[in-house]
């Protein structure tokens, strides 16, 4: 999995390439704890390049949203294919994060 990182404006952009599975999610734990120590309390997520999440992605992506907000933060979800869509609703984990099609959308939400 790749991790790139861009700032727009007071949000940090995360673009991940790849599955969100339980071998990676140790690389991207790391990516978010550096943007909130760099203040970074907004994160949008862009999934366009992830074809999976597992269980232990799923458990992350939880952990996240709750560390933002404690911080006082937000993250958002864009570009979530249909499937990884279907795995949120079947878990009831859609509910905890704002999910966006587009980055236009995403952005304009914060």
């Amino acid at each position: 999995m790749t991790i790139k990182q861009e700032k727009i404006n007071d949000i940090t952009l995360v673009t991940l390439n790849g599955e969100l599975i339980m071998e990676n999610t140790h690389r991207v734990r790391e990516a978010f704890k550096k943007i909130l120590m760099e203040k970074g309390v907004k994160a949008l997520i862009d999934f366009d390049h992830v074809p999976f999440v597992d269980s232990s992605g799923i458990a992350l992506l939880i952990e996240i949203v709750q560390i933002f907000a404690k911080a006082g933060g937000r993250m958002c979800l864009c570009h979530v294919n249909k499937k990884i869509i279907a795995v949120f609703e079947i878990t009831k984990v859609h509910k905890l994060f704002s999910i966006f099609d587009s980055h236009e959308d995403a952005l304009r939400s914060f």
